[in-house]
């Protein structure tokens, strides 16, 4: 596996050396940088270009969703995975729309922190099922309040096949490509290719909208 560069972003150095500490045994990790708040971060990004920026939200001088929304535009090819002890929809939302990657809550176990990093790496979206059960609370009910206010495309209007329905149904509890791909005997890279095709239908442009069309207009 190819090596892949890592900076760390986080205003308490403690916490940067428990993630050091924590990903210490996963060979194929280089700690590339460290940042203290996201000002440094879009410097670092700029100086050493990582592969991963491992992001907290709260910080001083410029909070993590503002240089993520600045690192995505700037420099795409630094993927963001959010780190944070805030499990609020609304942090989570507005990271994502700023171009994170990933978001997972900071009490997060070393074996998924790692398969997080490796996903995001990537290119592919990853939220822990905690998160993405927080999302998904969120839009069932907002969908719950709107239900009687607007009426709710039918499924046919996508055209949706069998195995696209399947698959979205999957994304929408949480389920990472990978996962996906194992859990129907396909390849990671038909995943990609049906993912890809579900969201030129319902005309989304990232998982978050993804997973609230599919909710909002009852497509699982």
């Amino acid at each position: 596996m190819k090596k892949i560069n890592i900076l760390l972003v986080d205003d308490h150095a403690i916490v940067r050396d428990g993630i050091k500490s924590t990903l210490k045994d996963q060979k194929n990790f280089i700690i590339a940088g460290e940042a203290a708040n996201g000002a440094e971060a879009i410097e670092a990004v700029k100086k050493i270009s990582p592969d991963v920026v491992i992001m907290d939200i709260t910080m001083p001088e410029m909070n993590g969703i503002e240089a993520t929304e600045i690192i995505s535009k700037k420099y795409p090819e630094s993927k963001v995975l959010v780190l944070s002890m805030h499990d609020n929809e609304t942090y989570i939302l507005k990271s994502v729309e700023a171009g994170a990657h990933g978001y997972l809550l900071k009490d997060v176990d070393k074996a998924e922190f790692a398969k997080a990093i490796i996903a995001v790496n990537n290119g592919e979206k990853y939220f822990n099922t905690a998160i993405s059960s927080v999302l998904v609370a969120g839009y069932l009910n907002k969908v719950k309040q709107n239900d009687q206010q607007s009426p709710s495309a039918t499924n046919d209007e996508y055209e949706l096949t069998k195995r696209e329905k399947g698959i979205l149904k999957m994304i929408t509890v949480g389920k990472n490509n990978r996962e996906i791909a194992d859990g129907l005997g396909i390849s990671i890279r038909t995943i990609e290719t049906h993912r890809a095709n579900i969201m030129k239908k319902l005309k989304v442009k990232n998982a978050v909208e993804l997973v609230r069309v599919a909710l909002d207009d009852k497509i699982v």
